[in-house]
């Protein structure tokens, strides 16, 4: 209706136009006068219709969703605005004006509370709920993994993708051995091996994520701590790759996956026969190699059984609850086994199972360049989507010169642990 009485009044319009065109012309013509009246008085008559029905179209959007006409002898729910007041009291006399009927008719008062009654609690309903909580934006974490197994190796940059190296063979004498010489007679001639040449290679390990331009510009705490994951997550993968990578496509050739590792099994499930397990296993690199174990990574599991190993007394080896060793000393809370640097880990190493050698000297980890963290809108449709791509990359590998300086093994596992 309202689309068809502004279209009446710019044909209404354009007629006023036509006869004031043809009075300036001949301004004397009382047919014209009249004609640019009449022209004049139609478009005054449908500027009335069009405000009447603004107003109606007012009034029943302020009553939009109001209830009206109380049942008698049950008190209905008092409007709560000048607006309800009004629509409750006076629908029925707007809608009897709205068919053509004069009136004249008031509403009840609105009575306002007084400024002595007390402000209450809004209800959850009332619009403005929520405002009565506070929004902390730290972000609760759940459990993250302890990294340890880099921090444990020696470190290198490199410029080059591919590193090779020589290792003398196990057995450096090929042929012939020094010998006592009697006067004038033949020396004994001597012939070393030739060196295994080893190469290495690096790795990439990345993950792509990707957030919305209206993230990135309303919510910053949140794409903050999207970024810090990012490099938290690819450093658990690192370390899953230093210990277990199989070195299959461009997987790094892990710890564990190296031929010349030694293989010392403890099979008992007596945490104090483990330890002396472990002592022994500690004494074979240094019986293959020239380098002593420096550290042994256990998984958390095993490491808490170990750590609450009892002599025949009760008193426990480590320390206990509230004292050092046998009450001397100061309680640690994770003392180290055997004087090795001790590592525990849920992910590097499997339950059951333990690395133990000299990783400071026997083992590098490769870097080139560091971690990356690169954002893009240009990738894919980021840009016709408004979304905004993050990566995070590294190019890592793992030289083990004397795979000799270690030992793994497994541990003897108790029913039901």
């Amino acid at each position: 209706m309202h689309k068809t009485l502004m279209e009446k009044r710019a044909a209404a319009m354009d007629a006023v136009r036509a006869a004031l065109d043809k009075y300036k012309a001949a301004p004397t013509d009382d047919n014209l006068r009249g004609d640019l009246e009449t022209a004049i008085k139609s478009v005054d008559e449908i500027d009335a219709k069009l405000k009447a029905s603004e107003v109606q179209g007012n009034a029943e959007k302020l009553l939009a969703g109001a209830s009206f006409g109380d049942t008698p002898g049950k008190k209905g729910a008092e409007p709560r605005s000048l607006g309800e007041h009004f629509a409750k009291h006076g629908l029925e006399m707007v809608k009897r004006q709205k068919d053509g009927e004069r009136l004249d008719f008031s509403v009840p008062e609105f009575e306002m509370k007084a400024a002595s009654e007390p402000m209450v609690r809004p209800l959850d309903g009332s619009g403005i709920a929520g405002w009565g909580t506070t929004f902390e934006r730290s972000i609760v974490n759940q459990r993250r993994e302890q990294l340890v197994v880099a921090d444990l190796m020696g470190s290198a940059n490199v410029t080059q993708p591919v590193i090779k190296y020589l290792v003398e063979k196990a057995k450096r004498i090929a042929e012939g051995a020094f010998a006592t010489v009697a006067e004038g007679a033949q020396k004994p001639y001597i012939r070393y091996d030739t060196f295994d040449v080893v190469t290495e290679s690096l790795s990439k390990i990345a993950a792509l994520t990707k957030i919305s331009d209206e993230m990135a510009a309303d919510y910053g705490f949140i794409v903050d701590w999207i970024n810090n994951q990012l490099v938290y997550d690819l450093s658990v993968a690192e370390e899953y790759q230093l210990v277990q990578g199989d070195g299959a496509g461009s997987n790094v050739r892990g710890l564990l996956n190296r031929e010349g590792i030694q293989e010392f099994n403890i099979d008992s499930t007596d945490p104090i026969e483990q330890l002396k397990g472990i002592f022994e296993a500690s004494r074979l690199p240094g019986r293959a190699t020239n380098l002593s174990a420096d550290a042994v990574i256990l998984n958390e599991l095993d490491y808490g059984r170990m750590r609450l190993a009892q002599d025949a007394n009760g008193q426990f080896l480590a320390g206990g609850p509230f004292t050092g060793q046998y009450g001397n000393g100061n309680m640690l809370i994770n003392p180290p086994v055997w004087g090795l640097k001790t590592a525990t880990t849920n992910a590097a190493v499997k339950a059951g199972t333990y690395v133990l050698g000299n990783f400071r000297q026997g083992a590098t980890v490769l870097r080139k360049g560091g971690v990356r963290v690169d954002s893009a809108n240009q990738n894919d449709v980021d840009f016709e989507h408004n979304l905004i791509t993050l990566r995070a990359e590294e190019r890592v590998g793992l030289m083990v010169p004397l795979p000799a300086a270690f030992v793994t093994g497994t541990l003897g596992t108790p029913a039901g642990a």
